[in-house]
């Protein structure tokens, strides 16, 4: 049976213009998942960033996720947080001490994606030593968490079950499926090469939930969302293009080497828009082709006003939630 309410999300980068100061942006987003909670979602993840503002039009604005969660925990009672993607930036124990702690504040409402992060041109250390650093402290933490190592909070291995682990390596993803934890893939990379890795992960055993995210703007109609987010798709795919995870699409063959228009561009990098209905029927084909348990739905970007978020947040809870299947999950 299908549940009647899909376990819908939304993820917000926390990406603002480099022109707006720091507090703009916080201030703006807290407003956006306030009415995210009004509206009845599952859940609010937040995107963790370290780049400085030179890095482009626009950047991130929440390097200590844990600092920022633990407020927007405080100030919104009942939608369940999460980091998308935290990085091991200090050892596991701190890593396991931060995850613990704001478990406690908001017990049973928070969720942690992990992941490796990019590895920088000039970094000194290779791929293959980042993911094997990975694999150690995501052990680490796992013995933390479950009191194999001990910490001066109580163990809490359940704790474990709301980690969802952001992996590429055969390897990583193996250790993720041994260990039981969830499996996620984010709103920047192409459907068909995401499907491999989600099958990678089942292969190995993963027995967790698989988890993705799309970027999506929507409006009443689709000239108007067209009009809406000129200015939005330019900046990200002047971000996202020809670089990182669509680079490597167009080097295998699965997109064009050229995107003319705006809506190439927008279709290149995955950006949703339309009506409901339009935009449903395409996150359902994405849904079906990962065989997505979760799905995290992305409606702000740099170049879209608060008031149109805003009436897209609305058309995504009324319009096209109650639109989206999620088959291979059984109602509780």
């Amino acid at each position: 049976m299908i549940p009647a309410s899909p376990p819908l999300g939304l993820f917000n980068q926390m990406w603002g213009a480099t022109a707006l100061s720091d507090r703009a942006v916080l201030e703006t987003a807290i407003g956006e998942m306030a009415l995210v909670e009004s509206l009845g979602f599952a859940s609010v993840w937040i995107g963790e960033h370290h780049l400085s503002p030179s890095s482009g039009a626009f950047h991130g604005r929440v390097p200590a996720a844990e600092v920022f969660l633990a407020h927007l925990a405080a100030r919104l009672p009942r939608i369940t947080v999460g980091t998308g993607v935290k990085l091991f930036a200090t050892d596991a124990r701190r890593a396991a001490e931060e995850m613990m702690m704001l478990q406690l504040l908001a017990p049973d409402r928070v969720e942690f994606g992990i992941g490796q992060g990019p590895t920088l041109p000039g970094s000194p250390e290779s791929r293959e030593e980042k993911s094997r650093r990975f694999r150690r402290q995501l052990s680490e933490l796992l013995f933390f968490l479950t009191g194999e190592m001990s910490l001066s909070l109580a163990a809490q291995p359940n704790l474990a079950q709301r980690l969802w682990i952001a992996a590429r390596d055969d390897e990583s993803i193996a250790l993720a499926a041994e260990r039981g934890l969830n499996f996620v893939v984010g709103q920047a990379e192409i459907g068909i090469a995401q499907a491999r890795f989600v099958r990678r992960y089942r292969a190995a055993g993963g027995q967790g939930e698989a988890r993705g995210v799309r970027l999506v703007f929507l409006a009443e109609t689709h000239a108007e969302a067209v009009a809406q987010c000129a200015e939005a798709t330019e900046l990200y795919f002047a971000a996202l293009g020809n670089k990182g995870y669509h680079a490597q699409a167009v080097a295998e063959g699965l997109l064009p080497e050229t995107a003319d228009t705006p809506e190439e561009r927008r279709r290149q990098v995955d950006f949703l828009v339309g009506r409901p209905d339009e935009v449903a029927e395409r996150l359902n084909a994405h849904i079906d082709l990962l065989g997505l348990d979760r799905l995290d739905l992305m409606p702000q970007l740099p170049g879209l006003p608060t008031d149109a978020v805003q009436r897209s947040l609305r058309l995504i809870a009324t319009e096209l939630q109650p639109r989206l299947r999620f088959p291979g999950r059984q109602a509780a």
